[in-house]
């Protein structure tokens, strides 16, 4: 029998953030093999419509209010409700963090399954985390179970309110390799990309533009690395970053470029053409960083900081990343140079980063695991 999945995917389809990425990977993935998969998603489009995409089923809510940062969305809960009476869900899977979608799901008709994957903990939101951490436990659903990336996401004290050590699985996020291949095509683009700053090293950096991505430190590190440093992405502190970089311009050694959002299409071409990968992350609100998975799919050696999270599962120092402390400039400025002057080591780190997404972050694996933990579950409650 197909089982049928719900996940809400936060801003899936519409915003390029980590945990949206994942939700589509995942979502798509397990349609192809075999799942009838729905995604919930927020949309700042009041006009978005519910369509078909590669055999997953998009029905948009529109937000127009935030609390603490998360979007709140009534249209979600009755949409949800609707949905289950129509064609009633086996599993619900939540992404963490999103307080709202929790109480949605604890909402719903038919009691399905109740899925978690935990991205990260709730870290800044000084009010929205106390409160929902105390009120959670005494009117929300426990979840059947709840996944991390990697060990460290499931050591988190927050979990404990959800789960206990039996409910908790670790299940690692993939990465389809095939956008990511070198083709011919990608080949000529990156050699147009790197043509237009004749020669120089190319640092890259994608991410929303805000504070726990430690952007800031990384725009402040280049002033003395003799690099052009490419930042993507976008969000609530580009002004501020742009501001911050025209004023170390003059005394630089290294250029900053900001590129905007890249399209999912071209990001290939910007990890193939950096010389190393840079997460400059400050807080452990990042706690996996699926874009140093991509750049070591591409190759690439990654320079990250010593959170204490998944981050540093996924890129060990010294095997394929160099690890400082967050929030470190000179630290950050001594990685990079030495990544530099030293393209034979920096080589190796890529090769090895490689090898290790390919055989860790492997995307079949990671819909096949997640699909077995849902039947599962399904099969204890006699769906």
């Amino acid at each position: 029998m197909t089982i049928r999945v719900l996940h809400f995917g936060k801003f899936a389809f519409e915003r390029a953030g980590g945990i949206e990425r994942h939700v589509e990977v995942l979502a798509h993935a397990q349609a192809a093999q075999g799942a009838d998969v729905t995604i919930l998603a927020y949309t700042l489009d009041a006009n978005a419509k519910p369509r078909r995409v590669d055999g997953v089923q998009i029905e948009p809510i529109f937000v127009r209010v935030r609390f603490s940062s998360q979007p709140l969305a009534l249209g979600l809960i009755l949409r949800a409700r609707q949905l289950a009476k129509e064609k009633p869900f086996d599993v619900v899977h939540q992404h963490w963090p999103d307080p709202f979608t929790h109480i949605t799901a604890s909402l719903m008709p038919g009691r399905p399954a109740l899925v978690v994957s935990w991205h990260s903990d709730i870290v800044k939101q000084r009010v929205l985390g106390p409160v929902y951490r105390t009120l959670a436990p005494l009117f929300l659903r426990k979840p059947d179970a709840v996944i991390g990336a990697t060990k460290t996401h499931m050591a988190s004290a927050q979990i404990d309110i959800f789960a206990d050590t039996a409910h908790r699985h670790v299940i690692p996020y993939g990465i389809d390799p095939v956008p990511f291949e070198l083709t011919p095509a990608i080949s000529e683009s990156v050699a147009a990309l790197r043509a237009r700053y004749t020669g120089r090293p190319i640092v890259f950096a994608l991410g929303r533009h805000v504070y726990y991505k430690g952007f800031d430190v990384l725009i402040r590190a280049m002033a003395r690395v003799p690099a052009v440093l490419l930042l993507g992405g976008s969000g609530p502190l580009t002004p501020e970053l742009t501001q911050l970089a025209e004023r170390l311009a003059a005394e630089s050694t290294g250029q900053v470029v900001f590129v905007g959002s890249i399209p999912d299409a071209e990001l290939p071409v910007y990890y193939h053409a950096c010389d190393i990968f840079c997460l400059p992350s400050v807080a452990t609100t990042e706690a996996f960083g699926i874009v140093q998975t991509e750049a070591m799919l591409c190759g690439k050696p990654i320079v990250n900081t010593n959170l204490g999270t998944g981050v540093n599962e996924v890129a060990h120092q010294g095997m394929c990343a160099l690890t400082v402390p967050p929030g470190d400039d000179g630290a950050l400025s001594q990685a990079l140079n030495a990544l530099i002057e030293s393209p034979e080591y920096a080589k190796s780190l890529g090769e090895a980063g490689r090898k290790r997404a390919l055989e860790q972050y492997n995307v079949e694996q990671m819909a096949a695991d997640t699909l077995a933990l849902y039947a599962s579950l399904t099969s204890k409650r006699g769906c």
